[in-house]
């Protein structure tokens, strides 16, 4: 039986009432024919969650219901600014052992910046628009190969984990509403070090839980800025681009680059 991602109870408002999806019994593999010679160098899988995992701009529907004309400006301001706030507390006070003195969990981060956003937008944030779509950010939606690649890497007997932004009850809510809890061995947030992405502590949190050598933990990311921060640390590093962006032109590229989660397969020769 596959371990349970397990997390910290703590209360969220946004998360109670929130209707979990079930999982199928059944998926179609996207990873199959195992081959376990060219999966013993990596021990572990660790994804990033949003944008990764989960669809942030997927977010774009329902703003589009509460700001008609506005829903793909919302989604992609609201996503800079709260990407930018990481940095900015994570930068103005780095390398502390107690984390930033400016720290802010994550879902107050993401809450702050939809409000920065709608101001910025000139549109009003009062009646339950700001409550309709944080409610949905906790279950924003899986990526449709997810399910199929994790699977594959638990048959495989590979590790896997989640490191996140994210506050340990947004992806609580998340992994929940995806159906993703028994596929994954660890689910961990920066909440434990009070420090964002890149910071090195924040990728240190892996080998915390996977006492294994750097360059056998693949770190997958959907965000170049990831991909490369993780690269740097010296992890084996893929990076997810679904957008179809250019290379990031400082460090080092990627170990590997492909469109979707099924690139994983191909790399562990599991396709």
């Amino acid at each position: 039986m596959h371990a349970r991602c397990s997390f910290p109870r703590r209360a969220f408002k946004a998360g109670r009432g929130l209707t979990i999806n079930v999982r199928p019994a059944n998926h179609s593999t996207f990873c199959s024919n195992l081959n376990p010679v060219n999966i013993m160098k990596i021990k572990a899988v660790v994804f990033d969650a949003y944008g990764t995992l989960f669809d942030v701009y997927s977010i774009q529907t329902l703003a589009e219901q509460f700001y008609p004309g506005q829903g793909a400006a919302i989604s992609v301001m609201w996503r800079d600014k709260q990407i930018e706030y990481t940095r900015l507390i994570t930068q103005s006070d780095p390398h502390q052992t107690e984390g930033s003195q400016y720290y802010l969990p994550f879902w107050e981060i993401t809450q702050r910046s939809l409000l920065y956003t709608l101001d910025r937008l000139k549109l009003d944030s009062r009646g339950n628009a700001v409550d309709g779509l944080m409610k949905q950010y906790a279950r924003l939606s899986p990526f449709p190969e997810n399910l199929p690649v994790l699977e594959s890497l638990k048959k495989a007997g590979l590790t896997t984990a989640i490191l996140s932004n994210g506050s340990p009850e947004m992806l609580e809510s998340a992994v929940a509403n995806a159906g993703m809890g028994d596929l994954l061995d660890h689910c961990l947030s920066v909440d434990a070090v009070r420090l964002f992405k890149t910071s090195p502590e924040s990728y240190g949190l892996v080998q915390k839980h996977m006492p294994h050598d750097k360059r056998d933990i693949l770190f997958v990311s959907s965000n170049g800025w990831d991909a490369l921060g993780a690269t740097w640390f010296g992890f084996t590093t893929l990076w997810v681009n679904r957008q179809g962006l250019p290379y990031e032109t400082i460090g080092l590229r990627p170990t590997y680059t492909g469109r979707d989660l099924s690139k994983v397969c191909e790399i562990l020769g599991l396709s």
